[in-house]
């Protein structure tokens, strides 16, 4: 019988390897089945020959930073999964800032601010890895990801190589890292002077705005859909008009101060979760004729029928 954990255990990687490990301990949702393997990578050569093992041998392989806008079902995740969030080096070159893809934004906005470049701040107190940033391409307060974007190291069937992609791959939460097979390693970003107190006074501003939205007061994804700009309003205002906020499945609620935030008030399932975000998409469509389109991502078995 092939034991999954054996198998990987015997490759001999500089990184921790975990057996059965939750996935509520790794998504800000805090749900979540186990990992039937889950690898934190210490090298690229990790990475390669962990990417060659499960291409060889069928295994499905699923990629992940910091575990945001992310929800795993309650049965867990097949498979290896790889756990960027360890893979984390940086170096300065120039004008650009390159970073390994599981950097935290937090702490690369903070290396650019001390060095008086402006690149990421308008993401500061977003809880994701800088490739999370990339591969969603993030939008906050008017500025997207790809503004920055200075190109990518990436691993695919084709080796580790540079990668580059025109503007037109771009547009609202859409990358096109979405449709690449491959792994994002490295990502180099784009910045440019300014002084630090400028840098930081925007850091503030948006660290005390997602303060007051309420994204740290309970496990959550931030916000749960797109704002469709065909529907005047965003998502969050949408749904309070439809009465919405407050609605509960087990412990998963919408939350009370902001309609596009749904939260694990202590012990929801992902069940739970993906229920009730069923639920508030179908009852705005009731009563608005609006198709809300989900920024969460789903991994994991899930109950399909």
């Amino acid at each position: 019988m092939f034991n999954l954990g054996e198998k990987v255990a015997k490759i001999n990687l500089q990184g921790r390897t975990l057996l059965e490990e939750p996935l509520s301990r790794h998504t800000t949702f805090a749900v979540g089945g186990p990992a039937d393997v889950m690898v934190f990578p210490e090298t690229v050569n990790d990475i390669q020959t962990l990417w060659q093992f499960c291409t060889e041998n069928k295994i499905p392989l699923f990629i992940m930073g910091k575990g945001a806008n992310l929800l795993v079902s309650d049965r867990g995740i097949r498979g290896v999964t790889l756990n960027l969030s360890s893979f984390s080096s940086w170096r300065f070159e120039g004008s650009k800032f390159r970073a390994q893809a599981g950097l935290g934004i937090d702490t690369a906005i903070e290396l650019c601010r001390d060095k008086g470049l402006s690149a990421l701040e308008a993401f500061y107190g977003m809880p994701s890895s800088l490739g999370g940033a990339f591969w969603m391409n993030a939008r906050c307060y008017g500025r997207e990801a790809s503004e920055v974007f200075a190109g990518a190291v990436v691993l695919d069937q084709n080796g580790v190589h540079d990668a580059t992609f025109p503007a037109s791959a771009w547009s609202y939460k859409i990358s096109p890292f979405q449709t690449f097979p491959g792994i994002i390693l490295e990502v180099a970003v784009q910045t440019v002077a300014e002084k630090r107190e400028v840098i930081q006074s925007v850091m503030n501003t948006n660290f005390a705005d997602r303060s007051q939205k309420g994204h740290y007061r309970l496990p959550c994804a931030g916000s749960i859909f797109k704002n469709d700009r065909r529907f005047h309003d965003p998502s969050g205002v949408i749904i309070d008009r439809c009465g919405l906020k407050g609605l509960k499945r087990g412990q998963a609620a919408v939350s009370d101060w902001h309609g596009n935030i749904l939260v694990n008030q202590g012990g929801a399932t992902a069940t739970d979760l993906r229920a009730l975000i069923d639920e508030v998409r179908q009852r705005v469509f009731d009563q608005t004729g609006f198709r809300l389109e989900e920024e969460v991502l789903y991994a994991g078995e899930w109950n399909e029928n």
